[in-house]
């Protein structure tokens, strides 16, 4: 079954409580992370500071690289996460603190934003006749340990259905570059932290080293190779989208139900392939929250922050239910004062 597109659902649940200080602060409160969250500061930093006067924000934002030495060193308070945190992140934290940093989601990542979070495109080329893929199937093209439980690697496209001249063709995969986010996203989602199969490659003219190019150069170079290739498959973001190739409805499972990539879809989370961004703090769980810290996750995670990541638009609100799981990670008025 495949899942149509619907129109977008409102920004803000209304049962999302407002924002309400449990005290006053005062201080700096300082953050370093992803630059994509630039624009959103700008926002939330005011708004924030209308309840809490007595407090100065500051950020620095130049990569979300930076914020896991920001938040060991005490530089800052709080790091602000385009990506999933990485392993050898929290090996490092953990040479240093017996703890690992707490981390909490806080937006849900763009449907075609530039320069920011996106949920990932799984395209072909527009004559490529595939309906749709599931996780299981993706882990068997990519992955050489198939942890979804595919019996055999799919290296043909008559493995995923296809019958007459596609039934022997071989699928051209072609991968990310891998110390990237994206990269990580999916191998943690789909791979299910299996390594990647042997035979993926860069599409012809992408950058082979982060930041090598512009932000933008594998996108480009993936299309190219895909609007020449009608038996290639790759990675990308829905703001990669072009007349040459086709974005194909994706599944949880080989049964579905197998979901169009729509704002819509990235919006309400249904889309298997939504990303989030997130904050994470330096929280000892043997001593109580700084209120600074406190106060602005609170915020952050309430219908006035989360009406904040709407006004931007780089990245969607989270679903209410998603905003309870993530405030009770703050703990009770107990764990704010002990």
């Amino acid at each position: 079954m495949r899942v149509a597109a619907e129109d977008a659902s409102p920004p803000i649940d209304p049962s999302v409580p407002a924002y309400t200080p449990h005290r006053q602060v005062s201080g700096e409160l300082v953050l370093w992370g992803d630059d994509a969250f630039e624009k959103q500061m700008a926002v939330w930093a005011p708004a924030f500071r209308a309840k809490q006067p007595n407090l100065q924000v500051r950020w620095f934002l130049k990569g979300t690289s930076t914020a896991i030495g920001a938040l060991y060193t005490g530089t800052a308070q709080i790091g602000l996460y385009g990506r999933e945190i990485r392993p050898l992140e929290i090996t490092a934290w953990k040479r240093i603190f017996p703890y690992e940093p707490l981390g909490f989601s806080i937006a849900t990542g763009g449907y075609k934003t530039y320069n920011g979070t996106n949920a990932v495109a799984v395209f072909v080329n527009k004559d490529n006749p595939l309906q749709h893929l599931s996780l299981t199937q993706l882990d068997a093209i990519y992955s050489r340990k198939r942890r979804r439980g595919a019996p055999t690697a799919i290296r043909t496209w008559g493995q995923l259905g296809l019958t007459g001249e596609w039934a022997a063709r071989p699928i051209t995969v072609y991968g990310l570059d891998e110390p990237t986010g994206t990269a990580q996203f999916m191998q943690s989602r789909v791979l299910r932290d299996g390594p990647w199969a042997y035979d993926i490659k860069l599409p012809k003219g992408a950058p082979d080293k982060m930041y090598a190019g512009s932000g933008n150069a594998a996108a480009i170079a993936l299309v190219k190779a895909l609007a020449k290739d009608p038996g290639a498959i790759g990675l990308a973001s829905f703001y990669n989208a072009d007349p040459a190739i086709r974005a194909l409805p994706i599944g949880e499972t080989d049964a579905g139900p197998f979901v169009e990539g729509t704002e819509a879809t990235v919006l309400n989370r249904t889309y298997p392939l939504s990303r989030l961004v997130y904050l994470f703090v330096n929280k000892d769980p043997r001593r109580p929250w700084d209120p600074k810290v406190y106060e602005f996750i609170q915020f952050v995670l309430s219908r006035d922050g989360q009406a904040g990541v709407a006004e931007v638009n780089t990245y969607h609100p989270l679903p209410a239910a998603l905003l309870v799981h993530e405030r009770l990670k703050l703990g009770s008025d107990d764990d704010r004062t002990r």
